[in-house]
């Protein structure tokens, strides 16, 4: 796993970077959330007294509780894709980022046996699922990440992007 470091200009030290996955990682971090979805509908089945035929309300449910509201912003040159979100009351370490083409996935899961009373804000989840749609394809080998203070940002550069190809011709 190819976990990224971002250097913190200020204080010249390597900061911890959120992890980014591609290809099979990317796989198994898509198992990994379909694996914390299908565990919380069934504890909503659990505390239904086992009570069959509900089971999509119960997945439908679980996937709710993970998708919150992000403030995402997304920038754009001929070279890159630059997107910044706001996650606050995760770690580092606590945050996956999954890098495909044309779109990023990121999955935040509070560790086990983490205490969150200091965290902000108050109310952080214990999980986050938020899919990010981009405008153009980029090269997810290359993409890296920095995560400051809950604030993720992600540069991601175009597919083709060193040879020319990905420019918008002139009209």
């Amino acid at each position: 796993m190819s976990a990224k470091r971002v250097v913190d200009t200020q204080a010249n030290v390597a900061a911890p970077a959120p992890e980014i996955r591609t290809g099979k990682e990317l796989g198994d971090l898509k198992a990994q959330i379909q694996e914390a979805i299908a565990h919380r509908a069934y504890e909503f089945f659990e505390a239904r007294g086992h009570q069959h035929g509900l089971d999509l309300q119960d997945w439908f449910r679980s996937e709710t509780e993970l998708l919150h509201p992000l403030k995402v912003d997304t920038w754009q040159s001929e070279k890159e894709i630059t997107v910044t979100a706001e996650i606050p009351g995760f770690t580092p370490e606590e945050l996956k980022i999954g890098v495909e083409p044309r779109s990023v996935l990121l999955w935040a899961q509070v560790g086990p046996g983490q205490d969150r009373t200091g965290a902000y804000p108050a109310r952080a989840p214990l999980a986050l699922l938020h899919t990010v749609d981009l405008p153009g394809p980029i090269e997810p080998s290359k993409a890296s990440a920095g995560y400051t203070d809950g604030l993720l940002k992600l540069i991601l550069p175009r597919a083709g992007a060193g040879n020319g190809a990905g420019k918008t011709p002139a009209r």
